[in-house]
């Protein structure tokens, strides 16, 4: 089983959790909405595995057949190497599938309360879908919580 995010919904139930807001009286404006999306975006992304190796990944052309990331079970938090390693797959795996993200930062870092885990902190803009124009989007989660576990097996 994969993990999620705590406040992430299932993708395929993502519509319907759009309508149950909108019946609860909450409403989102534009820019929310498109923050939520991004959000539930980039947890599936963590969350699907391609069949490339990390070299693969970030060495070819990935086409859309290869969504998601590759493998990364092998890349330690302990390892400054690996965290850097992380950082240019995810900077990667966004900038090529998630195409509403611009000026892409990502840094991983060992996690100070679970040194065993990873953290990864994102910062971008996107353009707003309402007079907000461009604004600030930030990610932060532990490695762990997005990416399924040891053992939880591949795939999307």
């Amino acid at each position: 089983m994969h993990s999620l995010a705590p406040a992430a919904v299932l993708p395929r139930f993502a519509r319907f959790c759009a309508v149950a807001l909108a019946c609860s009286g909450v409403r989102l404006t534009p820019s929310e909405a498109l923050q939520l999306s991004l959000r539930l975006d980039l947890v599936r992304l963590f969350n699907a595995r391609n069949g490339l190796t990390i070299a693969q990944f970030l060495g070819g052309g990935p086409t859309a057949l290869d969504y998601g990331l590759p493998d990364t079970q092998a890349l330690s938090p302990y390892s400054g190497a690996d965290l850097r390693c992380w950082e240019r797959v995810i900077t990667r795996a966004i900038v090529l599938y998630e195409p509403r993200l611009r000026q892409v930062r990502v840094e991983v870092t060992q996690d100070g309360a679970r040194p065993a885990t990873a953290r990864v902190a994102i910062c971008a803009t996107a353009t707003g879908a309402d007079e907000a124009g461009v604004f600030r989007f930030d990610f932060d989660a532990t490695l762990d919580d997005v990416m399924p576990r040891a053992g939880a097996g591949a795939g999307a």
